[in-house]
């Protein structure tokens, strides 16, 4: 979804309407606020450079004292639903009729460029920033609405190589085996099968691995990993059989003593070793039953110097070779790159050379030419991966595209052009989480870069274009990711795969389809939906009000409320009846009550199982809930809200939160697949005070989820950053069943040998997008996030209330502490003129300045605040990061007065002792898919936004309105396509690959990628006789 860069806001002094709407003419009863001045600088403790900032203009001259007096009257309007109830709306504030200075300006609004720094959907704003000065040292967060979640699974089970691993392992992968070795135990395992090939362990009793690596097969791919070489502490170095328990140690005449502390498998055979005291050495392979006399070196040279200062800041030691002439070389704090080709001076001539051995010393070695030393700012990581897309390119490709990439410490990814030797852009995978640790990097080809986390969670980042994306993210297991090896050469045997390994600390090894095959199936079937499926328009409307322990028969005690609910419920009219009416209440129960709290603590379950159904309230709180389900059926009864009746698809309440889902007589029968969940987040997840109750349905072929939550309450920093806890919370924890699958084969069907994933043949699964199954809250096409939110206004008392008495909600909103956290466009479509009522909220065109463009990337240090209180700043220094949970997540402007807090029964704004401030507390969320995507299943088009006239309570109750399309798919013509679709990828995609895995092999065997291109086409695609021609090459 690009981010809009402008919008602006038409407000309105709020009036009560016929049927409680408040709604009214534009008004504004102070002079509009001077210019704002620019941006104050960043603090220091930012770590990023800043922009310089021009000096401020001369502030303007403040407009002259007036005097304001500010009645709302009563109105006569008739609402959007034909309704007419007169209500009386009058607010009325102790400095209403004094003086008043005039009104400060709000926080600046961000300007584009700065705006765009952090659009993750804008490409000519992140184009400006890839080539400015900062870009290459400002982390930028990575668009992730649309990551799948679907494991790219192998069709290969995992196994667990080594049950005692407990920290980190060394690995290998290639050709039918994988390796995996912790301290002196190593394991072989064939990747088909999952059976030992073989075991081994080191010669001496203190003795443990350091460094392993698989000889690479001279001419056969089938030799690939056929044995090992692998370094002990003690110096020695082992060749190990795959396949067998054949060992023996290896006779290298080296001139140091010191041990290997890293090995590179390079091509042809070839092996790269690293000794501690800086020796470079490379060796031919050899299998463990070549005869064993001592093997020579075919070269060698010392980087001592550059060991040495890696280190001073620690034993990480890293190795990736470029084009087999450029070796780059990372320590923690920095990298090094060197020719390999080129010797700079003789090593005797060379400061420092005291640092080697005195073997090495007498021997000719000499240094290599340093081509660059890439050091890190202070506040980088350290580095812990190196990757590098140089071997999928050929010379021009390398000069324009070529990337090497290193994962550090802090969860950043920083990139270099690998050509040019210089930093390019850093990418931040943390989502503002601390302890992220990028600790694994692979490159499948040019486009994707594969992450592994300490987490155990994968990424698949897609490279390509100006706007990185990760394209999928999911978690296989609970322990880090200590190696991610990709393998090509089994798309050279009849297993015919790209294979991927994941290896964990916890010694478990995963297997993934590199060329994430089924998902690009799934893309291309998605892209055709237009064509095997129709579309229908759902109307769906939200009420959502935190009723504070207030009961029905209140409403109807009172003269001004009573048939609220009937004309709340309403607010669409009879002519425009929705499809689903979604009623999200809170506080049903009265939580600051110590006995009823007490009653919902002891006497619900204290299991943290979201699929928990057996907690059963008191008497008097079931009793509370029904007799708010009977008075919400009334109001949908026939002839009630609407002309026709509505039937209840699921009720379901947790303590004080109460949602019930209605769905139109002649449409219930479309909904399926429904199914409740829910989280906790009081007293640390045990009680249900706070926390979120969500339904799950299908309508047609598209998945809808509905959350009522209620968040964190309180203004204090800590207050809002529960908040923000609460929103990941509810997230990541709503867990649903799985729909049972409707497996729809192709047709017609594929050949015999050909397998159908199942994750193509399940219809069911194409109500949910983003790789997901319908377990997951975001796996739904069509989400909505509403109730009691709390997110308040960064502001005092007095400003806000002044803001508000002189109708400058825009300004205002600048102090809101959600808008800066969420998606900054506010529509995510037009209505048309297909018979829908006219919407209430027209959104802007995109070419309007915004207040909500702000940069969610930069600290929220940089948002200013009315107070100027330092501890408010630190405290909130984390609220405008892009970690936020619901940060894809769009909100319709708003256009109405905060609805919290006032005094119950009043038009007055909290009067208690603690005065709390003015704010959108309540609030509805929503998420769909964009108006422009290939499956326009999920497009949500906005029809209303506003809050309701009810002074039962201290909070004003909202309603939104939308319209939604949903898909309705053609079985027969889906089956049809996927056939089509499946045999295209098993032929013409699959002889592509096969072609690049040729050509990567041969580049492999001491030639560039532009050669073996060119042997390849003179063997006419024989790889047998490109191996024959290439002597002639080399």
């Amino acid at each position: 979804m690009p981010t809009d860069l402008g919008r602006s806001y038409s407000v309105s002094t709020p009036h009560a309407g016929g049927n409680g709407l408040v709604h009214g003419p534009h008004s504004s009863m102070l002079p509009p606020p001077p210019p704002p001045p620019p941006p104050p600088p960043p603090p220091p403790s930012l770590h990023r450079p800043s922009l310089p900032l021009p000096p401020p203009p001369p502030p303007p001259p403040p407009p002259p004292m007036q005097r304001t007096s500010l009645t709302l009257q009563r109105s006569q309007q008739t609402a959007i639903g034909g309704q007419s109830n007169q209500l009386s709306h009058t607010a009325q504030t102790a400095h209403a009729t004094m003086p008043q200075a005039p009104l400060p300006p709000p926080p600046p609004a961000r300007t584009q460029v700065q705006a765009g720094m952090a659009a993750a959907g804008s490409n000519t704003a992140r184009t400006a920033l890839d080539f400015s000065s900062d870009a290459a040292l400002k982390p930028l967060q990575l668009n992730q609405r649309h990551s799948n979640r679907r494991a790219p699974g192998l069709g290969v089970q995992p196994f667990l190589s080594l049950e005692t691993a407990t920290g980190p392992v060394l690995s290998c992968i290639g050709g039918a085996y994988a390796v995996v070795v912790h301290q002196s135990r190593m394991v072989c395992t064939r990747i088909d099968t999952g059976e030992i090939g073989a075991m081994h362990n080191t010669p001496g009793p203190d003795e443990r691995f350091v460094s392993v690596a698989a000889v690479p097969g001279a001419n056969d791919p089938s030799d690939e990993c056929a044995c090992v070489w692998a370094s002990t502490n003690l110096g020695r170095v082992l060749v190990l059989s795959t396949g067998s328990t054949s060992s023996r140690q290896e006779q290298l005449q080296s001139t140091s003593r010191a041990y290997v502390v890293a090995m590179l498998a390079v091509g042809a055979g070839e092996v790269w070793t690293l000794r501690e005291d800086g020796l470079v050495e490379t060796w031919r392979g050899r299998r463990s039953s070549d005869p064993g006399a001592p093997l020579a070196p075919l070269r060698s040279f010392t980087i001592a110097l550059e060991m040495q200062q890696a280190r001073r800041t620690s034993a990480q030691r890293l190795l990736l070779l470029l084009r087999r002439r450029e070796l780059w070389f990372a320590g923690s704090r920095g990298i090094w790159v060197f020719d390999t080709q080129q010797a700079s001076e003789p090593l005797a001539s060379v400061a420092g050379s005291a640092l080697l051995s005195a073997a090495a010393q007498k021997s000719s070695l000499e240094a290599p030419r340093v081509l660059a030393q890439l050091t890190l700012t202070p506040h980088d990581a350290g580095i812990l991966c190196l990757a590098s897309n140089a071997e999928f390119l050929d010379d021009r490709g390398y000069k324009e595209r070529g990337l090497v990439f290193a994962g550090t410490d802090g969860g950043h990814v920083i990139v270099w052009r690998a050509a040019e030797r210089e930093r390019w852009r850093t990418l931040d995978l943390s989502n503002g989480n601390r302890g992220v640790r990028v600790t694994a990097l692979a490159c499948t080809s040019e486009r994707w870069l594969w992450v592994g986390l300490a987490s155990g969670r994968l990424l698949v980042v897609d490279t390509l274009g100006d706007v990185w994306a990760i394209a999928k993210e999911w978690q296989p297991a609970e322990s880090a990711v200590m190696g991610l090896h990709v393998d090509w050469t089994p798309l050279l045997t009849p297993r015919a795969k790209l294979q991927v390994a994941s290896v964990h600390a916890n010694g478990s090894v995963y297997y993934w389809d590199g060329s994430l095959a089924v998902d690009r199936q799934l893309a291309e079937l998605r892209r055709r939906t237009p064509q095997l499926a129709s579309m229908r328009d759902v109307t769906v409307q939200i009420n959502s009000w935190n009723i504070d322990a207030v009961k029905p028969e209140h409403l109807e005690r009172s003269r001004e409320d009573r048939g609220f609910v009937r004309n709340w419920l309403g607010a669409l009219g009879a002519q425009h009846e929705p499809d689903l009416v979604v009623v999200g209440l809170q506080e049903v129960v009265d939580l600051e009550s110590k006995k009823m709290t007490a009653k919902s603590l002891w006497r619900t379950t204290t299991s943290k199982n979201k699929h928990h159904r057996d907690a059963k309230p008191t008497a008097d709180i079931s009793k509370r809930y029904g007799l708010w389900r009977a008075a919400l059926s009334r109001g949908l009864a026939r002839g009630a809200a609407y002309a026709s009746a509505y039937r209840i698809v699921e009720c379901r309440n947790l303590v004080g939160l109460f949602v019930c889902v209605f769905a139109r007589d002649d449409v219930y029968r479309a909904v399926r697949d429904v199914d409740v969940a829910h989280v906790k987040t009081g007293m640390g997840g045990l009680h249900g005070n706070k926390g979120a109750v969500a339904v799950r349905l299908v309508f047609a072929d598209t998945s809808f989820c509905f959350v009522n939550a209620h968040l964190a309450a309180g203004e204090a920093p800590a207050n809002n950053l529960a908040r923000i806890a609460h929103c990941s919370t509810i997230v990541r924890g709503l867990s649903f069943k799985r729909p049972a699958p409707e497996l729809h084969m192709p047709l017609p069907l594929p050949e015999p040998h050909v397998s159908v994933s199942r994750d193509l043949t399940d219809i069911a699964l194409d109500a949910f997008v983003d790789g997901g199954d319908g377990q997951r809250f975001l796996d739904h096409a069509v989400c909505f996030f509403s109730g009691d939110l709390n997110f308040r206004l960064r502001t005092s008392r007095l400003l806000a209330e002044r803001y508000v008495n002189a109708n400058e909600l825009e300004a205002l909103l600048h102090f809101d502490q959600l808008l800066p956290m969420i998606a900054s466009d506010t529509a995510q479509g037009q209505p048309s003129a297909s018979g829908l009522p006219p919407p209430l909220v027209v959104a802007a065109s995109d070419s309007e300045p915004t207040p909500r463009a702000l940069d969610r990337s930069l600290s929220s240090s940089s948002l200013p605040s009315s107070s100027g209180d330092e501890a408010d700043l630190e405290g909130l220094e984390d609220v405008g990061s892009a970690g936020f949970a619901l940060r894809a997540f769009h909100e319709m402007p708003i256009q109405f007065p905060p609805t919290y807090k006032y005094d119950p029964g009043t038009d007055r704004y909290d009067t208690s002792e603690k005065r709390r401030i003015p704010a959108w507390c309540d609030r509805v969320l929503f998420r769909g898919a964009a108006p422009n995507a290939s499956d326009p299943q999920g497009s949500i088009a906005p029809l209303a936004y506003q809050r309701f006239e009810c002074r039962q309570s201290d909070h004003r109750p909202i309603f939104a309105a939308f319209r939604v399309r949903a898909k309705v798919l053609d079985r027969e013509a889906r089956a049809r396509a996927l056939a089509d679709i499946h045999q295209q990828f098993a032929t013409r995609e699959a002889a592509e690959m096969v072609q690049l895995a040729k050509v990567m092999w041969l580049a492999r065997q001491t030639v560039t990628f532009t050669d073996a291109v060119e042997l390849l086409d003179s063997a006419g695609g024989d790889l047998a006789g490109a191996l024959q021609q290439l002597p002639n090459r080399r």
